[in-house]
């Protein structure tokens, strides 16, 4: 499984999160759903935590932005934003 890309750094990395957003989510889930299952092979593990892709910590709720995204752009000061972290590219989440 190749690695997802970061954002770019910089405030062009901030877009806003329209319904296409929310459209195109729904389809990478979708085509995740659709591909096979791995194989497993023998040192094959449900429960192994470490294989399993995880959240940029550094890009959590509540947390400042890093300082390679810059300022965010001031018309997109309070707007829904499209998520920074790769990890939820194909994920769908709410408080």
């Amino acid at each position: 499984m190749a690695a997802p890309l970061l954002a770019p750094p910089g405030p062009d990395s901030f877009k806003r999160f329209t319904p296409e957003s929310l459209a195109n989510i729904e389809k990478r889930i979708a085509e995740e759903k659709a591909k096979p299952p791995p194989k497993p092979d023998s040192s094959y593990r449900d429960d192994d935590d470490e294989n399993k892709p995880k959240h940029n910590s550094d890009l959590e709720a509540g947390k400042n932005l890093p300082f390679i995204y810059g300022d965010i752009p001031s018309g997109m000061v309070a707007t829904p934003l499209e998520d920074l972290d790769p990890f939820y590219l194909n994920r769908k989440v709410s408080d």
